[in-house]
C-alpha cells in the first residue's frame, strides 16, 4: 500500500496571510479610518443615495444657517458610495503610509488640526468668491462639501516632510498634479476644498522638520525633468475624463469635454418631420454619439498620455506629438474666443469673470505647455533609428490612405444615405475631417452626414481605426532608440587588470555592452533588457573615481531614457548611493575563502578532508587546463556531461550571471577536471581570474557541472585541491561565487522588504527545484567562506516591476511563455 505524502502548505498563502497580519498590526489608525468612514456613509444613509446635506460644510451651511458642526463632521461622511469606496482605497493606500511615517499618534493631531483648518479656510476663501462673483469654478455656495479624503490628503502633504527624498517628491508633484487635474477640469467644490487642505498640510509638514536637515532630491536633473514633464503632460490629457467623471466639467479648462454637447430632444423630434437649418447640428449632435465618436473625441487624451510615456524615456518623437496636441488645444481655445463661442462680456456683466478665467486658463495652459516643452527639447534627444522610423512612417501613412481609401469609396456608393445631396468635393472635405478629433472642428461649420447603414458605420470607425494604428506604431517606435555603445572588450579587459574585484570578470561575457568614462579611465559592463540597463558587478573605477564614474554611467542611461540599476555590488559602493538618494537590497551572498585562513585543520573542516582523502585514495586528480588546451575526446566528454546537466531541468541553462560552456572557452579562464584513473572527467569547473595592480589575486568559480552517475565528494575535492594551488600560488582569495537571493547564516530576515526583494525571492523559490540555489548555498558554507552580501541599487521604486522583470529576463534570455509556466510549475512542485 503506497504511503500517503502529508500536505504541503501552500506557502503562497503562507505568505499572503503574513502580509497581511503585518499590514494590520502596523496601520491601525488607517484601518480604524477606513472603518469610520464606511459606517458613517452608512448611517447618514449617503451610501444608500441620501444627499447628507445636513453633515456638509459651506458658505450657506456655516455662516447663514448656523451649522457650526460641519466643519468636522464633514471630514468623515461621504456624499454617495463612489466617494465611499474611493475614500476607503486612500485610508488603507496614502494615509495608510501617512501613518507609517508620523507614527500613530501624530497622524490624529495632524489630520484633524489639517481638516478642520482646510474646511474653515475654503468655506470663507469660498463666500469671499461667491459674493463677488458667481463663478462657474466654483460651485454656488448652496452645495455642501463631504470629503473625508479633504483630511487624509492634506494628512498625507503633512507627512511628505518627513518622507524620504524620493518619495517626498513623488507625493508632492503628483498629488498636486492630480488635485490641480480635478480642480481646473471638474471644478467641484470638493477638488478646490481638497487642494486647499493639501496646501496647509504642506505647509504643517514644514513647520513640523523646521531646523532638521534634510536631504535634497535624489540626483539625476535629467531624469526629474522628464518625469516632472511626463506627469504634467499625463495630467492634461487625463483632465478631461476627471472632469467628465465629475458630471461634466466646471473647471477653467472644462471646455475640453464640451464635444460631449447634450443635444435638444423636442428639436430632433421636429426635425423628423419637418427640416431646418437648426437641425443640421441637432442631428450632427446625434450621429457623431456612441463608441466610435466617443472614442475619437478622446484621441487627443490617448495621444497626451503616448506621449507622455515618451517623454519619461526622453524620446524626441515623444516630445514632437506633445508639442503639437497641446499647440492645438491651445489654437481651439483661441478660435473658440475669436468665433464667438465664448464671449467675455463688459466689466458690468457678472459673466465677465468667470469666462475671462475661462479663457486666460485655456488658452494659457495649453500654449504654456508648448513653451515649456520647447525650452526643456534639449532633455529628450532620444532618436528612434532610421530603421524604425521608416517603418512607422510607412506603417500611418499605409493605414491613412487605406482608411481615407474606404471611406471615400463607400460614401460614394451610399450617398443617398445623407442628409442631403453630396458632391465630390463635399466627400473629400469630409474624408478628411473623419481624421481629425471633433473638439479640434469646433466652429468650423458642419458638413454633410449619412444618418444610416454601412455609410454610418465607417463614418464613424474609420477614424478610431486609424489613431489606433497610429498609438500601436508609437508605442512600438519606442522600443528602437538609437544604440551608440562603445564594444571595447580588449580596453575593458585592460581595466579589469588594473583591478576589478572577484565578479568583474563577468563583464566580458557575451550580451553584455561597456561603457566607458570620458577619459577612459573607468567602465560598466551592462546587459540592456528593454528600457533597463543592469550594471554588472562593481564598476571598473580609477582610484578616486568611483563617484564620477558611478555618476556618469546614470547620467548616460538617462539621456537615452533608459532606467539604471546595478546589479550584485558590494558594500563599498553603498555610500555612493546612499547620497545619490537611490535605493538598494540584498540579493545574495557571495562566499570567498581567505587563502591566509586556509589550514584545513580542525572539526569545522571534517566535511572537506573526508571527500579530499577518498578521492586522493581513489586515483582522481586534479587537471588544471584552459579550454584550448583540451584534446578532442576531453571536449567531448565536458560536452556529454553539459548535454546530461541540461537535459535533467525542467528549464533551458540560465544566463546573466551564471556563466554556461561558451564562457568556460574564454583564454583567460582555468578549467579544473576532476579525472578517475581510466581519464574519464567526472567533473568540470571553469575559474574566472581576478587582479589588483596587473597581478592576479584570485580565482572565482563559475561553471559547475558533475556527471549524474559519478561517486560523491568530487565537487569538494576540485574546490580545495583548486583552493590550495591558488595559496601555493600566492594568490589571496578563491570566490565561489555569489547565491542569489541567500542570506548569510544566523542572520534574521529583513523585517521591511522591499517590493523588488519580495519578487526576485519569489522568483527564486520558483526556480529553487529546477536549479538548486539553496543547496548550493549550504554546499559552500562547507568551506568556511567569509561572507560578502551582493546588493542591487535603484533609482526609483516605481521602476520596480520593469527591474525585477528585467532580471528575469536577463537569466531566462527571452524567457517564452512556456518558460514563465515551467518556472511557476517548478516553484509548486508540478515538475520534480
Amino acid at each position: 500500500m503506497a504511503a500517503v505524502e502529508p500536505a504541503r502548505p501552500d506557502l503562497a498563502a503562507l505568505r499572503s496571510l503574513s502580509v497581511v497580519r503585518r499590514y494590520i498590526t502596523e496601520h491601525p489608525v488607517a484601518l480604524s479610518a477606513a472603518g469610520v468612514v464606511l459606517a458613517c456613509a452608512a448611517l447618514t444613509g449617503t451610501l444608500w443615495g441620501d444627499d447628507g446635506s445636513l453633515w456638509g460644510v459651506g458658505p450657506v451651511a456655516v455662516f447663514s444657517q448656523g451649522r457650526w458642526w460641519t466643519p468636522l463632521t464633514a471630514i468623515f461622511v461621504p456624499d454617495s458610495a463612489v466617494d465611499t469606496i474611493l475614500t476607503v482605497l486612500l485610508a488603507l493606500t496614502g494615509f495608510a503610509y501617512a501613518e507609517r511615517v508620523l507614527g500613530r499618534l501624530r497622524l490624529l493631531w495632524v489630520t484633524l488640526a489639517v481638516a478642520l483648518a482646510g474646511n474653515l479656510v475654503a468655506t470663507a476663501f469660498h463666500a469671499l468668491l461667491w459674493t463677488v462673483s458667481d463663478l462657474r469654478p466654483v460651485e454656488a455656495a448652496e452645495t455642501p462639501v463631504l470629503d473625508p479624503a479633504t483630511a487624509m490628503v492634506g494628512a498625507l502633504m503633512a507627512a511628505s516632510a518627513l518622507a524620504s527624498a524620493l518619495w517626498r517628491r513623488r507625493i508632492r508633484v503628483v498629488g498636486f498634479a492630480v488635485l490641480a487635474m480635478f480642480a481646473l477640469y471638474a471644478g467641484d467644490t470638493d477638488a478646490w476644498y481638497r487642494l486647499v487642505a493639501a496646501v496647509l498640510g504642506l505647509l504643517l509638514g514644514l513647520w513640523l522638520v523646521r531646523g532638521t536637515p534634510r536631504r535634497s532630491w535624489h540626483r539625476s536633473s535629467t531624469r526629474e525633468t522628464r518625469s516632472v514633464t511626463a506627469l504634467v503632460v499625463a495630467v492634461t490629457g487625463l483632465g478631461p475624463l476627471a472632469a467628465v467623471l465629475a458630471g461634466g466639467g466646471r473647471g477653467p479648462l472644462s471646455f475640453a469635454v464640451s464635444f460631449f454637447t447634450q443635444y435638444d430632444e423636442n428639436l430632433v423630434d421636429l426635425c423628423a418631420t419637418r427640416y431646418s437649418p437648426l437641425c443640421d447640428h441637432q442631428l450632427a449632435v446625434v450621429v457623431t454619439r456612441g463608441v466610435g465618436p466617443g472614442l475619437m473625441a478622446l484621441v487627443p487624451v490617448a495621444l497626451l498620455l503616448v506621449a507622455a510615456l515618451g517623454l519619461r524615456r526622453g524620446r524626441r518623437s515623444a516630445l514632437v506629438l506633445a508639442v503639437a496636441v497641446e499647440g492645438l488645444i491651445g489654437v481651439v481655445a483661441i478660435w473658440s474666443v475669436i468665433a464667438g463661442t465664448v464671449s467675455v462680456g463688459p466689466w458690468a456683466d457678472p459673466t465677465w469673470l468667470e469666462y475671462g478665467l475661462w479663457a486666460i486658463a485655456a488658452i494659457g495652459v495649453s500654449l504654456g505647455m508648448v513653451v515649456v516643452l520647447v525650452a526643456l527639447r534639449r532633455f529628450f534627444p532620444v532618436r528612434a533609428d532610421r530603421r524604425a522610423v521608416v517603418w512607422f512612417t510607412g506603417t500611418v501613412s499605409a493605414t491613412l490612405a487605406a482608411c481615407a481609401a474606404t471611406h471615400l469609396v463607400a460614401e460614394s456608393i451610399f450617398r443617398q444615405t445623407y442628409v442631403q445631396r453630396v458632391s465630390v468635393t463635399d466627400l473629400l472635405v469630409e474624408t478628411l475631417r473623419r481624421f481629425v478629433p471633433p473638439s479640434f472642428l469646433r466652429n468650423l461649420g458642419q458638413p454633410p452626414y449619412p444618418t444610416h447603414g454601412a455609410a454610418l458605420l465607417i463614418y464613424q470607425w474609420v477614424g478610431v481605426l486609424f489613431w489606433a494604428v497610429f498609438i500601436v506604431a508609437m508605442l512600438r517606435m519606442y522600443r528602437f532608440p538609437q544604440h551608440a555603445v562603445v564594444a571595447d572588450d580588449e580596453h575593458y579587459r585592460r581595466l579589469l587588470r588594473r583591478g576589478g574585484g572577484t565578479l568583474g570578470f563577468m563583464g566580458t561575457w557575451r550580451g553584455n555592452d561597456h561603457w566607458y568614462t570620458a577619459d577612459g579611465t573607468g567602465a560598466v559592463a551592462f546587459r540592456r533588457v528593454g528600457d533597463v540597463a543592469l550594471a554588472i558587478a562593481d564598476p571598473l573605477c580609477a582610484p578616486g573615481k568611483r563617484d564620477q564614474t558611478v555618476r556618469g554611467f546614470v547620467d548616460y542611461c538617462a539621456d537615452r531614457g533608459w532606467s539604471p540599476a546595478f546589479y550584485s555590488i558590494h558594500d563599498e559602493f553603498l555610500p555612493i548611493f546612499r547620497e545619490m538618494g537611490w535605493s538598494y537590497t540584498s540579493v545574495g551572498e557571495e562566499t570567498v575563502m581567505v587563502l591566509a585562513d586556509l589550514t584545513l585543520t580542525g572539526k569545522a573542516w571534517q566535511k572537506v578532508r573526508q571527500p579530499l582523502t577518498r578521492a586522493e585514495r581513489d586515483g582522481f586528480v586534479a587537471l588544471w587546463t584552459r579550454w584550448d588546451d583540451l584534446t578532442a575526446d576531453q571536449i567531448a566528454q565536458i560536452t556529454e556531461i553539459d548535454e546530461q546537466w541540461v537535459a535533467d531541468k525542467v528549464l533551458p541553462e540560465l544566463g546573466f550571471t551564471l556563466g554556461s560552456i561558451e564562457e568556460a572557452k574564454d583564454p583567460d579562464v582555468a578549467l579544473v577536471l576532476a579525472v578517475d584513473s581510466d581519464g574519464r572527467i567526472q567533473v568540470v569547473t571553469s575559474w574566472m581570474p581576478s587582479w589588483r595592480s596587473g597581478r592576479r589575486v584570485g580565482w572565482t568559480l563559475d561553471y559547475m557541472r558533475r556527471r549524474v552517475d559519478g561517486p560523491n565528494g568530487l565537487m569538494e575535492f576540485v574546490i580545495v585541491k583548486t583552493a590550495l594551488r591558488a595559496k601555493d600560488d600566492g594568490l589571496e582569495v578563491v570566490s565561489l561565487s555569489g547565491a542569489p537571493l541567500a542570506s548569510k547564516p544566523g542572520v534574521a530576515a529583513e523585517n521591511d522588504r522591499t517590493l523588488l526583494a519580495s519578487l526576485l525571492e519569489q522568483v527564486a523559490a520558483a526556480l529553487e527545484p529546477a536549479y538548486g540555489f539553496a543547496s548550493l548555498f549550504r554546499f559552500k558554507s562547507k568551506f568556511r567562506p567569509e561572507y560578502r552580501t551582493l546588493y542591487l541599487a535603484y533609482s526609483d521604486p516605481v521602476e520596480l516591476p520593469s527591474i525585477g522583470m528585467a532580471v528575469l529576463r536577463a537569466y531566462l534570455s527571452e524567457p517564452s511563455a512556456r518558460e514563465i509556466l515551467a518556472v511557476a510549475r517548478a516553484g509548486y512542485g508540478g515538475d520534480r
